[in-house]
């Protein structure tokens, strides 16, 4: 899964699956190469924001994932088959991909120590590689090559942004998530070390431990659990595992300690003065441990084959899926990029033209930050010469322009400069009937994500010193009035370029069983459908005003201004006695909106909307004429600012993974799997790890409902296969759909983000190129690069613009 900032690309090479790669085919196309040698044939693009990294190991947006969409190749591709409307696998840096599962389980060492049982364990896929396959500056790519770049990216002392997808994701190698944290010795350090002011609220107390054998009181030093493990040294502030002294007897349950318990003991309202310093403390880095490198499940079997051991059983479909993407460095600039702070260790490999080393059809020859940059084709990719990719890739060159003021674009376009044009909501009611006009579903749904810690917003309002309030954002039904208050279907009509109203986390593009039925959309489930209708409150039956599921469902707007009204007047007469409130306090609520350098027309569209709705809605309230929105733009990390509580709400994104939706849940709820609380775009007031829900369900599959409680990481891992204790994992489909409802219910239901808006690309594309084909696929979009041809070359292209007058109707 990727954040999504406000911006898109005409090109439309889609994602499938966490990534995209360029589309493959084998569809022919004509093609006469003799015309074309002194040919130029350039596709001219642009982006909202520019590229920062686009290394594969740790590359976070779509302006990152750009570049590796032309000048990098999967190990496998997905294009349009033969017959026009279906799909196909294609084979590119890998020649093929056999179910080698069975050998494995026929050698005693091997079962042993990859953990292959029978067909419920861990799976085995060998990848023959392409030895066609090269750098740009020639040298060969082969298994040594997938080894470094593997260890690279699972490297514990680097603790790479995308190593997640290897040792935690739907293709998990096995032993990549011990390698990960288990090579590592976790060093700790006293607070004091880190500031010697402020207080100790200042730390997320999931990043905190406690002395366990030092503190005063309680020291726990020579303790054991239940089972006879010694009590380590630093214990999370929050642990759970209980302790006792091995001197005395098992005793009653007052006599065992937990992290929590000495924390507790004495911590809370002291400074550092006094005990924080010498007691608490933070991770501060790691050093090698006795993991190796030989415990993971990626093995070299000959100089072009590696076999990738699943720590699962993910089938081969879903596996394909996952291998759409490549994760290979190029060894010499790697290392050369390397730098190690403290004790943590990174590379600047992929910030630079120096920096990167391409393989794909195209590479990267220039590129100026917030300016340009340039593609040329790779004189030494394999499928300019292995006769398999005949007529494709017409294109020569690319060239894309950061252009972050909207302004300019539709001029650039009608004067040919540019090859495609996202609309926004005033040019889609110019351009709704061109017959150059592709709308695209995608699977991002944009929800406004607020900061609602009590003490946070008390911290930045006495920041800003303004005299404006923002502590009434701490309840949840000031949210949700907030919610209720916006009339989603003129919103997304008059302030965005032709997107879908939403009302809850998933959009129509997520499958949960595309392997099987092409037809396996979450969203259109009873089950999911369900869940919606009953949190937006809607009954239906014979007497009641809808009487089916689907009308019930059909007549959501998510917009109630009634209730909004109510819940305002509520939480002003609530805040004003708790004193969060005081009467004639404006609050004025900071939105950022996006990275981008200027607010886009849309932007502005929402802001003033948003406006006019809550204003709406608090009429006759005592918040009437007193709640404003404010949008900014410009910050790199709006995501990280509102989960730390250093902005109050932003704008943002999670989309992806269409085939994956019991693992998207996991960036709302699974802080383990995100790498850390802050890592929950809502985590600011907030803990899925705390957080529970009940679910009843027939769980065991004897016929009786029963009723299980967990928090919402619990539940999350359940489905994804991952709880400590095996026996909890859910396997059954229906089951996980229940799961996944109730935690998408279990989200939206704590108003920490609002979804709104379904994102849908209305584009223009230019009368210089076509697509393989209009009707959209989510397996290979329109056909993308690959199968793009020209009606006219450069020079062609200019003289036909230059003949219709320097501007072209659309």
């Amino acid at each position: 899964m990727k954040q999504k900032k406000f911006l898109m690309l005409i090109a439309l090479v889609l994602l499938v699956v966490m990534c995209a790669a360029v589309l493959a085919a084998c569809k022919d196309k004509k093609d006469d190469k003799k015309e074309d040698v002194a040919k130029t044939y350039t596709l001219n693009d642009y982006l909202g924001a520019s590229p920062t990294n686009w290394n594969p190991h740790t590359w976070e947006n779509d302006a990152d994932s750009y570049i590796s969409d032309y000048a990098e190749m999967g190990l496998v591709d997905v294009s349009i088959a033969d017959d026009g409307v279906n799909f196909e696998w294609v084979y590119e840096m890998a020649t093929s991909v056999t179910d080698v599962t069975a050998e494995y389980a026929a050698d005693t060492a091997k079962k042993a120590k990859w953990g292959i049982g029978n067909a419920t364990a861990n799976k085995v896929y060998r990848i023959a590689l392409n030895e066609g396959a090269k750098w740009a500056n020639g040298e060969v790519i082969n298994a040594d090559t997938y080894i470094y770049s593997m260890q690279q990216l699972l490297n514990p002392a680097m603790k790479n942004y995308r190593a997640n997808t290897y040792y935690a994701g739907s293709a998990a190698l096995f032993g990549a998530e011990s390698y990960y944290y288990g090579a590592v010795q976790t060093a700790y350090s006293t607070i004091a070390a880190l500031t010697t002011s402020g207080t100790i609220e200042q730390y997320a107390s999931e990043q905190k431990y406690v002395n366990a054998w030092d503190a005063w009181g309680l020291d726990a030093a020579g303790c054991v659990d239940v089972d006879g493990n010694a009590c380590p040294k630093w214990l999370p502030i929050n642990g759970t595992t209980r302790y006792r002294d091995i001197s005395v007897d098992e005793g009653a349950e007052g006599d065992w300690v937990t992290g929590a318990d000495i924390y507790g003991a004495f911590m809370p309202g002291q400074d550092y003065a006094s005990y924080h310093d010498s007691y608490v403390g933070y991770i501060t880095g790691a050093s090698s441990g006795d993991a190796t490198w030989d415990t993971v499940g990626l093995v070299k079997t000959s100089d072009y084959s590696i076999d990738y051991i699943i720590n699962g059983t993910e089938t081969i479909f879903y596996f394909l899926t996952s291998l759409t993407s490549n994760w290979i460095v190029y060894q010499p600039i790697y290392e050369d990029n390397k730098e190690t702070i403290g004790t943590l260790t990174s590379s600047k490999y992929g910030t630079s033209v120096e920096s990167y080393m391409s393989y794909g059809p195209y590479k990267l020859t220039s590129f100026e930050t917030d300016k340009q940059f340039k593609f040329t084709r790779n004189e030494n990719w394999y499928g300019w010469k292995d006769g398999k990719h005949e007529g494709q890739y017409q294109t020569t060159d690319i060239v894309c322009d950061i252009i972050s003021d909207e302004s300019t674009l539709e001029g650039l376009f009608l004067s040919g400069k540019i090859d495609g044009l996202s609309l926004n909501s005033s040019q889609l009611a110019t351009y709704r009937t061109s017959e150059y006009l592709l709308k695209t579903d995608q699977t991002y749904t944009f929800r406004y994500i607020f900061a609602t810690d009590l003490e946070k917003l008390t911290a930045l309002e006495t920041q800003r010193a303004d005299g404006n309030n923002l502590k009434v954002l701490s309840y949840d039904d000031f949210r949700k009035a907030i919610s209720l208050s916006i009339n989603r279907a003129q919103f997304t009509a008059q302030a965005t370029g032709g997107y879908k109203p939403a009302y809850a986390l998933y959009n129509s593009l997520y499958y949960y069983d595309i392997e099987h039925n092409t037809d396996s959309i979450y969203r259109k489930s009873n089950v999911a459908k369900q869940m919606v209708v009953d949190f937006y409150g809607i009954t239906y039956g014979a007497t009641a005003t809808y009487k089916t599921l689907d009308e019930a469902y059909n007549a959501i707007t998510g917009f109630d201004l009634d209730e909004a009204k109510e819940l305002f007047q509520n939480v002003y007469t609530r805040a004003k006695e708790d004193s969060r409130y005081t009467d004639g306090q404006n609050i004025v609520i900071k939105c950022m909106a996006s990275a981008a350098n200027t607010l886009s027309e849309d932007d502005t569209a929402q802001e003033r909307l948003l406006n006019q709705f809550v204003a709406a809605a608090t009429v006759g309230t005592g918040f009437e004429g007193k709640i404003s929105f404010v949008f900014q733009c410009g910050a790199a990390n709006r995501y990280e600012d509102v989960a730390n509580g250093r902005q109050e709400m932003i704008r943002g994104a999670w989309g992806g993974a269409a085939f994956y939706p019991f693992s998207t849940i996991r960036c709302y709820t699974e802080p383990d799997y995100q790498k850390g609380l802050e890592k929950i775009h809502e985590s600011c007031g907030w803990n899925p790890t705390v957080e529970t829900t009940e679910i009843t369900y027939d769980f065991n599959g004897d016929g009786t409902a029963e009723a299980v409680t967990k928090t919402l990481q619990n539940w999350a891992k359940a489905i994804n296969g991952t709880s400590a204790d095996v026996n909890d994992n859910i396997d059954d489909a229906d089951a996980k759909m229940v799961v996944l409802a109730a935690l998408e219910r279990a989200v939206l239901e704590s108003y920490q983000c609002i979804p709104f808006a379904s994102e849908t690309v209305c584009a223009l594309f230019s009368k210089q190129i076509e697509y393989a084909t209009l009707n959209y696929n989510i397996m290979y979009g329109y056909g993308g690069v690959r199968l793009m041809t020209y009606n006219y070359d450069d020079a062609g292209w200019e003289a036909y613009v230059k003949g219709e007058g320097g501007e072209l109707s659309y």
